[in-house]
């Protein structure tokens, strides 16, 4: 539970179906990695905002067009769906349920009993063990509501840990599964179709996340009444990509906290074309301009294009590197 308790105190089989289980086959879909790797794009450090300005407007414009063109024109309306709301032992946990591109999605609440006036709210974006460790921390509480997940073992200090932080802050923990995470997690020959067919869409599952994180954010804000409490994203690893991206959409986010991100797009996650645009540095550049980014890794190389452009233009303290623990 180490990249939420830090939160608490302060590929190419896996390009090919889109899922984050090591031991998918990779025996389909070669093609599918081509428009994906393509050489990178020239990306100058401005010299002013309006040099700034020309730039990310023409990056956000292009991924837009080329990387996102599958994303719906209007958002439908939704009407999300309460699946339970239940207290235990001092914490309160709530799932509704969300429409993105057809599929209907979990959102999770977690927070103190009683809570009424929330500080702040944290929406994580899962990743496969993430959704294990999250359950795996709630079974103790509520293995009622979340039985049919295929249920790890409980984690009672997990949980307990939970409980403390709940009790001295007034914070809401959210927590999202996108698409291939979870209940929606297909096995590697439904994954390869599904993928197939967003191929053929215009789409990569992980543009399909980004827009996934973008609904979750819309219905926190909306069904789950946070619209003015103060929003930061988290995730880890390829996440922490989809995150990024999501971020740049969405309006009034206050923090990134970016775990072990991939440093390039060659290591996911993966957007058709994107290569020819920008690379995740510059995505991080982007999202510094709107809210703090804090990433935590071993070391601090990798990201020295958004570094740059954060002192040309006045941003450094909204850029942090912390050490991190790598995930293996």
């Amino acid at each position: 539970m180490a990249r939420y308790i830090m939160l608490f105190s302060g590929v190419l089989g896996l390009l090919v179906y889109g899922e984050e289980n090591r031991e998918t086959p990779m025996t389909a879909g070669q093609e599918f990695v081509a428009p994906l790797l393509r050489a990178r794009a020239e990306s100058p450090i401005p010299e002013s905002e309006k040099e700034w300005e020309v730039l990310k407007d023409k990056w956000m414009g292009r991924i837009k067009d080329e990387c996102f063109s599958g994303w719906p024109d209007h958002i439908s309306p939704d009407d999300p769906k309460e699946v339970f709301s239940v207290e235990k032992e001092g914490v309160a946990l709530r799932c509704v349920e969300y429409s993105s591109m057809g599929r209907r999605l979990p959102l999770y609440f977690a927070h103190r009993s009683g809570l009424e006036e929330p500080e702040l709210v944290v929406l994580n974006l899962l990743d496969v063990a993430a959704w294990e460790e999250f359950l795996a921390t709630m079974r103790p509480g509520f293995e009622k509501q979340l039985n049919g997940q295929g249920l790890p073992e409980g984690d009672p200090k997990s949980f307990k840990q939970h409980q403390g932080m709940f009790s001295s802050f007034k914070w809401v923990m959210a927590y999202a599964p996108p698409t291939g995470v979870g209940p929606t997690q297909l096995g590697p020959e439904k994954t390869g179709k599904r993928n197939l067919r967003l191929q053929a869409a215009g789409q990569t599952i992980d543009s399909v996340r980004v827009w996934d994180a973008r609904r979750a954010i819309q219905t926190l804000r909306s069904a789950g009444g946070m619209e003015s409490v103060s929003l930061w994203l988290q995730g880890s690893g390829r996440m922490a990509g989809v995150l990024t991206y999501a971020s740049l959409f969405e309006p009034e986010i206050t923090r990134l906290d970016l775990h072990n991100p991939p440093l390039s797009h060659n290591n996911g996650p993966f957007f058709f074309n994107v290569l020819r645009i920008m690379d995740v540095p510059q995505a991080v550049a982007i999202a510094l301009e709107r809210s703090k980014v804090v990433i935590y890794q071993k070391g601090k190389k990798g990201w020295e294009y958004p570094a740059s452009v954060a002192q040309k233009l006045g941003w450094e303290t909204k850029l942090q590197l912390r050490p991190g623990q790598v995930d293996n």
